[in-house]
């Protein structure tokens, strides 16, 4: 029997008719899934306050576009943080993409830096998160 009418079956032609197929369809499927991707940053950095590393701070990306998700991290002892996504497993980085940056304080952490309002519900703190990763965001603010 042959895939097609009216050609004699020959199965080494057929094979390699299947395989073009095959191939043709494997690499339509995978321009499709890398279109829906988006590519993740790593996004660590370190939080000062007056030149002065900040202890338990909360680090708020808010994303420009609502189809990505929030990345958010609290600031260790010597105010380094490391983004993580919110949302199901909680993964390393952020999407690409322009970000609104927020600061507060972490009530459940005891010495937690005290943070001006200015920086937490209206900052005006933004990054646009590009490659490579990781990608670094030092975050320098004043209480003056």
């Amino acid at each position: 029997m042959s895939l097609r009418p009216g050609i004699p079956f020959d199965r080494a032609s057929e094979l390699h008719v299947i395989t073009a197929r095959c191939g043709t369809v494997s690499i339509l499927l995978a321009v499709v899934a890398l279109a829906g991707c988006q590519r993740i940053v790593e996004v660590t950095g370190t939080v000062r306050i007056d030149g002065k590393p900040a202890k338990g701070v909360i680090v708020v990306f808010d994303p420009a576009s609502p189809d990505k998700p929030r990345g958010v991290a609290s600031t260790d002892q010597d105010g380094v943080y490391k983004l993580r996504r919110l949302g199901p497993g909680s993964k390393p980085g952020v999407p690409t993409g322009m970000y609104s940056v927020k600061l507060m304080p972490d009530v459940d952490s005891p010495g937690a830096s005290r943070i001006p309002e200015k920086f937490s519900q209206s900052s005006q703190l933004s990054r646009d998160v590009t490659g490579p990763s990781p990608h670094s965001y030092d975050i320098e603010i004043s209480t003056r």
